[in-house]
C-alpha cells in the first residue's frame, strides 16, 4: 500500500513538472511537500487528537466524525461549484459510470473472496472495502494538479454515491444471516459405503 501511495505522489509530481524548468530538485521538493501534507500531518493530528481526548474514546469519535463530515461536505461543494459547466454537460454519464464502478467493486470483491473459499463475514468485508475506495485522495490529487473542475468531478460524485450504496448494502446484509462456508462443508453429512469382507 505504501508503494502504491509513493507511486501516485511520484506520478503527480512528474505530471506537474511538465513544461517547467524545476528539474529533479523541483521533483524532490514536490514529493516532500506531498508526503508531509498527506502522511506526516494526518499522523501528527491523530496523535494530537488522541492526547486531547485523554482516553475518552467517545469524545474522540464524535469530534473526528464531525470533522470528517464537514471536510467531505466542503470538498464536494468546492469541486461541484468549480466544475459546474462540465457537470452540466456530462453529469448523468459520469453518475452512471461511478455507479457501475461502485457496483462492480462490490460484486468482484465479494465473489473473488467466495472463489477463494473465505468465510461469509470476510467476503462481505472485502466487498465493502473494494467497492468503497478512497475518493478523498483522488480529490486531493485533482486539486494539486490544478484540475479540480474536471478530474475532481468523478471523486466528488463517487464519494456520496459510495456512501449511499455501501450503507444500503450493509443494511441489506444485516438481515441476512452469516453462513460459514468452511463449517457448512465440514458438517455436510457424508454417505459411507460399507463393503463386505470376503
Amino acid at each position: 500500500q505504501m508503494g502504491a501511495y509513493l507511486a501516485i505522489i511520484l506520478l503527480k509530481n512528474v505530471m506537474s513538472l511538465q513544461g517547467s524548468d524545476a528539474g529533479m530538485a523541483g521533483l524532490g521538493v514536490g514529493m516532500l511537500k506531498d508526503a508531509l501534507f498527506f502522511s506526516v500531518l494526518p499522523i501528527f493530528l491523530a496523535f494530537l487528537f488522541k492526547w486531547l481526548a485523554n482516553g475518552r474514546k467517545e469524545v474522540l469519535e464524535k469530534i473526528l466524525s464531525l470533522v470528517s463530515m464537514v471536510g467531505i461536505a466542503v470538498i464536494i461543494t468546492v469541486i461541484t461549484a468549480a466544475g459546474r459547466d462540465s457537470l452540466l454537460q456530462i453529469g448523468l454519464l459520469l453518475m452512471a459510470a461511478c455507479f457501475l464502478h461502485n457496483i462492480f467493486g462490490y460484486t468482484l470483491g465479494y465473489f473473488f473472496a467466495r472463489l477463494l473459499r473465505m468465510e461469509e463475514r470476510d467476503c462481505r468485508t472485502i466487498a465493502i472495502e473494494v467497492g468503497m475506495q478512497n475518493g478523498g485522495l483522488a480529490s486531493g490529487l485533482a486539486l494539486q494538479m490544478g484540475k479540480v473542475a474536471t478530474v475532481g468531478l468523478a471523486p466528488a460524485i463517487f464519494g456520496p454515491m459510495m456512501n449511499i450504496t455501501g450503507s444500503s448494502l450493509a443494511t441489506w446484509w444485516r438481515g441476512k444471516p452469516l453462513t460459514d462456508h468452511k463449517k457448512s462443508i465440514a458438517e455436510t453429512p457424508t454417505i459411507e459405503l460399507e463393503t463386505e469382507n470376503g
